[in-house]
């Protein structure tokens, strides 16, 4: 038997026409199984808190707003002066 380009072309193309679903499956569920791997290695390594050290959040207010928030009345302390006009009071009429 004499091996030859055309001989081993024609073999090759017998066995992509015969096998090409079967092949073409194997890659896409190979390429899937390789997706879910890494992505569950990059959620497991997202999850360690080692070598983690979170930013020191810095809560200070100036003295102007410490002083409107005191100023500010609690429902007890309302005015009550609540100036409702007359009548019914439509708010979809302009």
């Amino acid at each position: 038997m004499e091996i030859s380009l055309t001989s081993l072309k024609k073999i090759f193309g017998r066995f992509l026409g015969r096998f090409h679903i079967v092949i073409f499956v194997v890659v896409i569920l190979g390429g899937l199984s390789i997706v879910i791997l890494l992505l569950h290695s990059i959620i497991t390594t997202s999850n360690d808190p080692s070598g983690y050290t979170p930013n020191g959040i810095s809560s200070s207010f100036d003295n102007t707003t410490i002083d409107r928030i005191e100023q500010l009345k609690t429902r007890t302390e309302g005015s009550g002066d609540l100036n409702l006009p007359a009548g019914r009071n439509n708010p979809f009429v302009e």
